[in-house]
């Protein structure tokens, strides 16, 4: 353990000049924003052709040239590898499609869902004339409750399409709850109004729905009430993210010393195609060591410095195999516990990494790793073939050597008991089909079949080396947990 507390320090997720700047920049952003789109939509505006005319902006269009850029606005980024998806599908009974859903990238989860309506949907107005609604919040929240006790929308205290909308988001809501995703913020908006429930699940399922959790947001007032609507829906409002990586001497910038709970040893690996065009080329594997700092709001920091990669080399044709991977071994512990002693200066503590047990996981994806316990690994977001891979209190999620003897390193023993992999060895490290960067007769490589359909969907590093001897990765207790570990080939001379 780190010695840390289990009272949660607050921490600012940047300096406060920092903060201060973003919304700053939202609300010139949101002035010019607003601006242009009027422009669109006046009466003397360009014709899109000869002849189309003017008329209200359809929902497509809307969302195309505002709340598109709205969004970008407030700190989300669309497209792909972006944190705000669009036309998110969501199976409940029905697949339907969310408009938008902004997604906190440390933990995959769903934190702002955005409904858009055509431009020129009404707002909000009681069936009942004279009905003594002060505000527009507390109507919506009686038609919310309506449809939560199964109201008709003949009876709705709102008139038009308003029962449609709240059943829509209310279904959202309930859909996202039934996945496992409590939904902080949800949106329903035309760009000439905006509404914002601060609280969906209290709001939508829990209920009664409460006029407290609703703030409306007419466009007139949309500048002057800027950073009310930052707070509530940017991306660094809702997100309690940190960066990919920091330095030794960032770490004050987001941890204190008394926020430390854990620590542990990791690498960053990066996966190379190398060679010339003219010949087959082969993998090229930088590991870089790295920290991880688990902080007491279960934040994971990690830390990692600019320096020259240390390329994973396996030395062929000498007598004791044991030394193969030593030179490698050696280096990454030699910089990794120099980094762990860099960081703990920096913070006046003396690190002491943990146990893989310890380490709470990175976010499954539950679609691909079926039967997976834990994740020790995590794919950067957008560069492909880039991983931190956490390797607890040791320096590598290599060993010297497998922890057994086994003559299934050989594709020609495993071909012998009927249980080769393909029509033949592996003798050059190849990067597909399949990637292996230890090859045949290599004590790090498998050739067995049996063995490689059981690790589908239970190995960790099969983008890094699905052949890779289970015997001898770091891994193996956590992909083959207590007896599961009883069937494994590894072993037989």
């Amino acid at each position: 353990m780190a010695g840390g507390t289990a009272t949660v320090v607050p921490l600012a997720r940047t300096h406060p000049v920092t903060r201060e700047t973003e919304e700053e920049a939202f609300r010139r952003g949101l002035v010019d924003l607003l601006e242009r789109f009027d422009r669109t939509v006046a009466d003397d505006a360009s014709e899109p052709y000869a002849g189309a005319g003017i008329d209200a902006p359809l929902e497509h269009t809307t969302r195309i040239h505002l709340l598109d850029s709205l969004a970008e606005l407030l700190g989300w980024q669309l497209g792909l590898g972006g944190n705000m998806v669009e036309e998110a599908r969501l199976k409940n009974g029905t697949t339907t499609f969310m408009d938008y859903l902004g997604v906190a990238a440390a933990t995959n989860a769903p934190v702002l869902l955005i409904e858009a309506k055509a431009w020129d949907k009404p707002f909000i107005t009681p069936r009942a004339s004279g009905a003594g609604y002060d505000y527009h919040a507390e109507l919506i929240a009686e038609a919310i409750d309506h449809w939560r006790r199964d109201g008709d929308k003949t009876t709705s205290p709102a008139v038009g399409d308003w029962h449609d909308y709240m059943e829509q988001v209310g279904r959202y809501v309930k859909g996202l709850r039934a996945h496992g995703h409590p939904l902080p913020r949800a949106v329903i908006t035309s760009g000439q109004w905006l509404v914002v429930f601060t609280k969906p699940v209290a709001t939508f399922i829990d209920g009664p729905a409460s006029a407290a959790d609703i703030r409306i947001f007419r466009k007139q007032d949309y500048c002057a009430r800027a950073l009310e609507m930052h707070s509530l829906l940017s991306k660094a409002s809702l997100c309690v993210e940190t960066p990919y990586h920091i330095r030794a001497t960032q770490v004050l910038s987001y941890i204190t010393p008394e926020a430390v709970l854990d620590c542990f040893h990791a690498l960053h690996l990066s996966y190379e195609i190398s060679g010339s065009p003219f010949f087959t080329k082969r993998p090229r594997i930088l590991v870089y060591p790295a920290l991880v700092l688990q902080r007491n709001d279960g934040a994971l920091l990690t830390v990692l410095e600019n320096s020259d990669p240390l390329y994973l080399s396996y030395q062929n044709g000498i007598d004791d195999l044991e030394q193969a991977l030593e030179p490698h071994l050696g280096e990454v512990a030699a910089a990794a516990e120099a980094l762990l002693k860099r960081t703990g200066e920096q913070l006046g503590l003396e690190l002491q990494p943990s146990a893989l047990d310890d380490f709470p996981g990175y976010p499954i994806n539950t679609n691909v790793d079926r039967v997976k316990s834990k994740s020790l690994i995590k794919r950067h977001a957008i560069e492909p073939d880039v991983w931190m891979l956490i390797t607890g209190q040791v320096t590598h999620f290599l060993k010297p050597m497998p922890d057994v003897a086994c003559r299934y390193h050989r594709w020609s023993a495993c071909h012998a008991a009927d249980e080769a992999i393909g029509t033949a060895a592996v003798s050059m490290p190849q990067i597909a089909r399949p990637r292996s960067f230890f090859t045949d007769g290599q004590p790090h490589h498998c050739a067995h079949q049996g063995l490689k359909d059981r690790r589908e969907g239970r190995c960790q590093i099969p983008l890094i080396d699905e052949r890779l001897c289970c015997k001898s990765c770091l891994f193996a207790p956590v992909c083959w947990p207590g007896t599961q570990l009883t069937p494994l080939p590894c072993g037989t001379t």
